[in-house]
C-alpha cells in the first residue's frame, strides 16, 4: 500500500511516465484488500491521499477507524485542506480546489467532540497557522447556526472579497441578532 501511495511519486525518476489512470491505484487497492494500515506512515499518507481526493469520503473513512486514530487523521485532513504547504505540491490545474474542499469541510457534520477539537485545533494548536483557519473557525460556526459566537468574535479581520469582509459580515450578524446577540448559548 504505501509503495502505491509514494512509489507513484517517485516513478518520474526512474523514466516512467505516471498515467492519471494511476492515481485511482491505491482506493481501489484499499477498497479490494481491505489492509489494515497499522503502520503509522501508510495510515497518515492513505489519509493524505485520501483528503487530496475528497473530504467527505476522508471525514467519514476517520470515523471507520479505532478511535485512538481519530484526532491524528483528523489534524491530516484539516493540513491537507488548510495547509498552504499541501497545496504548493499540488498540480495547479486541479479539479478540486482548495475552495471548495474548505467549503466542504466547513460542512461536515461533526459530533459536540470533533468540532470541540477542530475549532481549539484550528484557534490554539498547529493549525492555527494554517491559511484561513480563523475564517474557517467562523465560517463554520455560521454554518452550524452559532451566531452569537460570530457577532462577539473580535479578532476575525480580513481585506474585502467581493466587496464583503469580516467586519461587514460580523456587523450585519450583530444587526440580524439584535438583542438575541447577549444571550448565551443562541442558536439558530
Amino acid at each position: 500500500m504505501y509503495t502505491l501511495l509514494k512509489g507513484m511519486d517517485r516513478s518520474g525518476s526512474v523514466g516512467l511516465q505516471k498515467a492519471a489512470e494511476d492515481d485511482i491505484l491505491p482506493l481501489a487497492y484499499y477498497n479490494c484488500v481491505k489492509p489494515p494500515l497499522e503502520e503509522q506512515k501508510v495510515r497518515d499518507e492513505f489519509a493524505k491521499y485520501l483528503a487530496g481526493r475528497n473530504v467527505t469520503e476522508t471525514f467519514y473513512w476517520i470515523r471507520t477507524r479505532p478511535e485512538y486514530e481519530h484526532r491524528p487523521l483528523m489534524e491530516i485532513l484539516m493540513e491537507e485542506t488548510l495547509e498552504r504547504s499541501a497545496w504548493s505540491t499540488r498540480a495547479v490545474d486541479e479539479v478540486y480546489t482548495r475552495e471548495e474542499k474548505a467549503m466542504e469541510f466547513v460542512s461536515l457534520p461533526f459530533s459536540d467532540e470533533e468540532e470541540e477539537f477542530v475549532e481549539k485545533f484550528l484557534t490554539e494548536g498547529k493549525g492555527r497557522t494554517y491559511l484561513g483557519a480563523q475564517d474557517t473557525v467562523l465560517m463554520r460556526r455560521i454554518a452550524v447556526g452559532r451566531l452569537t459566537d460570530v457577532a462577539s468574535e473580535a479578532a476575525t479581520r480580513g481585506r474585502k472579497l467581493d466587496g464583503v469582509n469580516w467586519e461587514m459580515l460580523k456587523d450585519g450578524v450583530k444587526k440580524g441578532l439584535g438583542p438575541r446577540k447577549d444571550e448565551a448559548g443562541f442558536t439558530v
